[in-house]
């Protein structure tokens, strides 16, 4: 169901342990060992969860985490929170973070994390602006980092731990060789204590199971399922009601961890209105890498780098391969759900709007292997990286700047940009010491990720509406050489 390609990115994982609230049966049983004196039976269930930031011509990224544990110091007996090796995807998530696995482990102070990579891959741009898949040289797979302060890990208070893997400093791309290192930043704190945007969590992908208070989905990326409570306060995207959603629809379902370990959906879009899927169609969401257009300029036909796949395997493009994507009359084109949050109008999005750099989600029917008629196309957020060109000018929430691009940027390579325009408004979140109040004294030269939706006038000028917007961070030195 994935695709090997990449984006140089971040990665954030995030941990979120809490007391038992009736979630003890929701995980595995991998966790082992008894830190701090607790009994091996004392355990709390804790939510791994993955998230990215950008990196100019990755297309899209591929890491298979095959151990992550968490140790309570020297002697101490690590406690594992991979049931298996998880291979997901990095460049499609930017800002949000996507659930991984839900463990118990064992109450106690915890001083350092360990992650261990089996595999890394990426889809990039080579010198000819041509898309090359390939497999990464493990250079160093392991990283152990230090917790400070340690990880408290109790039965009744919620807490998370997020590792910032920035594939930005894991990558390296040399005379076409491409190999991976391992670079990570850490942070822990109390679930209650973190804001709404340190707690949201998206999943896309087929529903396994829905009904009036949960909707289960299995994630494209990871092939994990997770089950999303539904209440009062869940919305739903356009005119999608909850009775519309079929076993087998491709939904996006963006919410928040809850301090007890579980998910709450706040927001549910779906493609074809909620419509199962069928063993003839297909789809998928990635970056678009070249467009076709008839005589009158419409697009006709595009290429697609995918970062996930929807639909049977026989469906889908070989490994390393793009996605072929034909459009015609009956083509329906829309927004991802928070994308009108970002300031984009329901029709801002149609045909006339596609081009190479841009972010989409596909899903029609299948022609051939990896060709497909597309029955709808959907603007996704895509990520960004560069630096302010001069301070934001504006007044908050709504400011607008200028992002000055790398040279080797995929948008440079295929739309010429040097600079991208960027606009805000009272939706947009921020983080890595940067805030709404105080983003307009933010100093020209400050590395920023931004995430986002990307959009191109009638005129031929680009515009970026800014969902989330980071200052980019230097990962922290390993605990040791291992």
């Amino acid at each position: 169901m994935k695709h090997p390609a990449g984006y140089l990115k971040p990665l954030m994982i995030m941990l979120i342990a809490a007391g038992w609230l009736g979630l003890a049966g929701c995980g595995g049983s991998g966790a082992s060992g008894s830190p701090g004196g607790f009994p091996s039976s004392s355990t709390a269930p804790m939510m791994v969860t993955v998230s990215d930031a950008p990196l100019s011509n990755i297309l899209s990224a591929q890491v298979t985490i095959s151990a992550l544990s968490l140790s309570a110091g020297s002697g101490a007996t690590p406690v594992s929170l991979l049931q298996q090796p998880r291979t997901i995807e990095l460049s499609g998530l930017g800002a949000v973070q996507e659930p991984l696995e839900l463990e118990n482990v064992p109450l106690g102070n915890y001083s350092s994390v360990s992650l261990t990579v089996s595999a890394a891959q990426a889809t990039y741009l080579n010198s000819s602006g041509l898309p090359v898949t390939t497999q990464a040289t493990l250079s160093q797979p392991s990283v152990t980092v230090a917790l400070s302060p340690a990880l408290n890990i109790t039965a009744s208070n919620g807490v998370q731990l997020r590792l910032d893997f920035n594939l930005a400093q894991s990558f390296d791309l040399t005379n076409n060789v491409l190999t991976f290192t391992p670079a990570i930043n850490s942070a822990a704190g109390s679930v209650q204590s973190e804001n709404q945007s340190e707690k949201e969590v998206e999943v896309t992908g087929p529903v396994q199971a829905v009904s009036a208070n949960s909707i289960s989905v299995q994630s494209a990326d990871s092939g994990q399922q997770f089950v999303f409570a539904i209440s009062n306060s869940t919305q739903f995207a356009g005119t999608l009601t909850l009775a519309a959603i079929q076993t087998g629809a491709i939904v996006h379902v963006q919410g928040q961890v809850q301090s007890d370990g579980s998910l709450l959906a706040t927001m549910i879009s779906a493609s074809l209105d909620g419509q199962a899927e069928n063993s003839s169609q297909a789809g998928g969401n990635g970056i678009i890498t070249a467009v076709t257009t008839d005589s009158s300029g419409a697009v006709t036909s595009f290429t697609l780098a995918p970062r996930e796949d929807f639909g049977d395997a026989g469906n889908l493009p070989p490994a390393g391969q793009g996605m072929t994507v034909n459009l015609n009359s009956s083509t329906i084109y829309g927004l991802a759900s928070d994308a009108p949050q970002a300031g984009i109008s329901a029709s801002a999005f149609t045909n006339a709007e596609l081009f190479a750099g841009q972010s989409v989600q596909v899903i029609g029917i299948a022609t051939a292997a990896g060709v497909i008629t597309a029955q709808e196309v959907d603007l996704k957020a895509e990520s960004v990286t560069g630096t302010l060109a001069a301070v934001p000018q504006g007044a908050a929430p709504d400011f607008n700047f200028t992002l000055q691009l790398t040279g080797s940027s995929y948008l440079t390579t295929y739309q010429k940009l040097a600079a991208l325009n960027v606009s805000t408004n009272a939706q947009t979140e921020y983080g890595n010491n940067l805030s709404g109040s105080t983003f307009a004294s933010t100093a020209a030269g400050t590395s920023l990720d931004v995430h986002g939706y990307l959009l191109m006038n009638a005129q031929g000028n680009f515009q970026f509406y800014a969902s989330d917007i980071s200052q980019t961070e230097t990962p922290e030195p390993p605990e040791n050489d291992n």
